[in-house]
């Protein structure tokens, strides 16, 4: 039986299987500061921002208190995804994959979670700050990815520097890719910087600084940020040497490029003349933000776009100048995008034009096919409240074409102590309020009640969810979020209110498990293994 076939049965028993409702209550407490910390005896005083995956899973970074508890061990990781709440890994603890003197845990930074209950994230050791490694559970247990000072693969020399952002990028196989400097003999300023991956199944260099870089006569001088998909596949910033860059892409099952300073551009009579980091996903698509210059015609009112291989071959979404939908007026600036698993896209822009101020300058916009739609602009009124938009952050968007994001809020009424929210769309696209700043929160996690009242909400945005990137949104369209509450507790949840109805844990695990057997063996199609 074909793969494809194999996911859309999964996808069939999915819908058979949902059950009527979300949940018997829209809001999950994962935890809260004061309770007793898995895997320790202290209590959790201190709660990052959660990250979440398709099976309603949270992890997160938690600080605790308590006897015994000094600068040396005040820190860890936690995640649902072995199905309860678990201790991944402390500071203090023995780091694995590690065998010097000085081998427990420095620091651990927020980790990323896969749709798999995998984690991974980036260290250090106690023995200095600067000895920094990777961590994953990809392997079925917490093992060391990559490590300063180990000899880099498909290199002689040895990495001097892991540079991934706080949080690692990490697939739902288990794989991350990450950007590291290397040192040793041979290794200069030209040469210095490369990007591994374990997409192929073990970690592997995909491209150095030096090497020439695919689709062009140039060679690579530094690299950007790097996404990954499920099956494996990477996609990167990369400058070159002489100056230019571009983005790079293994969508088409090798090291291909996609787009460079000085191309084309799709959809202009324009030439690229900057390309911000990619996005990505499962069908290899990816979308960006770049510049633009030309002999004749550009100007700095048009010199902007987005652009999307989410139709099939790479097309502009829009352009700086363009009329903004649902507005009167054009775009003035355009963010990064991100896609989703059908090649939709999803970003924030900014407003020029008659009427528009500091109040109403910015906003977020969905495209779908080429077709382009507000979801949410500033001086708009803010569902859920009497108040509007103001500052609003980047998205977020699942695979059904929901977008979710943060946003502060300005009006009658709105103080610092109720100015900040969170809204995602529901099914038919509808903003809906998740929580809001000022409001009560019932905490309690049983039949009883426990109302406090909300100063601080955190939110992670920015991914697609087949990118790698960590997420606090998911493809049922559950919400994770921080709340900070008056009496200085804090909490984690999961809000289900615009969740679509909830699989069974057992048929969703046994989807999950197709759904990356499929991805696997696609992959290996792809790449020829």
């Amino acid at each position: 039986m074909k793969v494809e076939r194999h996911v859309h049965i999964c996808l069939l028993v999915l819908l058979t299987y949902f059950v009527s409702s979300a949940k018997g209550d829209t809001l999950r407490t994962v935890t809260l500061s004061g309770d007793t910390a898995p895997g320790t005896v202290a209590e959790f005083s201190f709660l990052s921002s959660p990250v979440l995956n398709d099976a309603g899973q949270a992890a997160f970074q938690g600080g605790l208190t308590g006897s015994g508890i000094s600068s040396s061990n005040d820190r860890g990781i936690w995640s649902e995804g072995s199905g309860t709440l678990t201790l991944v890994a402390r500071k203090g603890e023995g780091a694995v994959g590690t065998t010097s003197t000085f081998s427990n845990f420095g620091l651990v930074t927020k980790p990323i979670i896969n749709d798999t209950g995998q984690t991974a994230f980036r260290g250090t050791l106690a023995s200095a700050v600067t000895d920094i490694g990777i961590w994953s559970e990809g392997e079925g247990s917490l093992s060391l990815v990559a490590r300063n000072g180990d000899i880099a693969p498909d290199t002689s020399v040895s990495l001097s520097s892991i540079l991934v952002p706080s949080t690692p990028v990490l697939n739902d196989a288990g794989q991350t890719a990450f950007q590291g400097i290397l040192t040793g003999p041979g290794v200069a300023p030209s040469n210095d910087r490369g990007i591994w991956s374990e997409g192929n199944g073990s970690l592997a260099l995909i491209a150095r600084a030096g090497d020439g870089a695919p689709g062009t006569t140039a060679s690579y001088s530094h690299f950007g940020s790097i996404v990954l998909n499920d099956v494996g596949q990477a996609a990167f910033h990369g400058s070159l040497t002489p100056s230019t860059d571009g983005i790079w892409s293994e969508g088409g099952g090798s090291l291909n490029l996609v787009a460079r300073n000085g191309d084309g551009a799709p959809g202009t009579s324009a030439n690229f003349s900057f390309l911000s980091g990619p996005a990505i996903n499962n069908a290899g698509q990816t979308a960006f933000q770049g510049l633009l210059k030309g002999t004749s015609g550009v100007t700095t009112s048009d010199n902007e776009g987005i652009w999307s291989e989410g139709s099939g071959s790479l097309s502009l979404v829009t352009r700086k100048g363009d009329g903004a939908p649902g507005t009167s007026v054009s775009f003035a600036g355009l963010g990064s995008p991100v896609i989703n698993r059908v090649g939709q896209t999803a970003f924030q822009a900014s407003l020029t034009g008659p009427g528009v101020n500091i109040n109403n300058s910015e906003g977020i916009w969905f495209e779908d096919g080429g077709s382009l739609s507000l979801v949410a602009r500033e001086g708009d009124g803010a569902p859920g409240t009497s108040a509007s938009f103001r500052s609003i952050s980047d998205p977020i968007l699942n695979g059904a074409g929901q977008v979710a994001f943060s946003s502060f809020l300005t009006g009658s009424g709105v103080s610092s102590n109720n100015d900040r929210g969170i809204w995602a769309q529901d099914l038919s696209g509808m903003l809906t309020l998740i929580a809001r700043e000022g409001d009560l929160l019932d905490v309690d996690g049983g039949p009883g009640t426990d109302f406090r009242a909300i100063i601080h909400l955190s939110f992670v945005t920015g991914s697609g969810n087949e990118d790698g990137r960590a997420s606090g949104f998911n493809e049922l369209g559950q919400v994770a979020f921080l709340a900070i509450f008056a009496d200085n507790s804090r909490g984690i949840f999961v809000s289900n209110l615009v969740a679509v109805p909830e699989p069974t844990s057992a048929v969703f695990f046994g989807c999950i498990s197709i759904k990356i057997l499929a991805l696997r063996l696609k992959g290996n199609r792809q790449f020829g293994r």
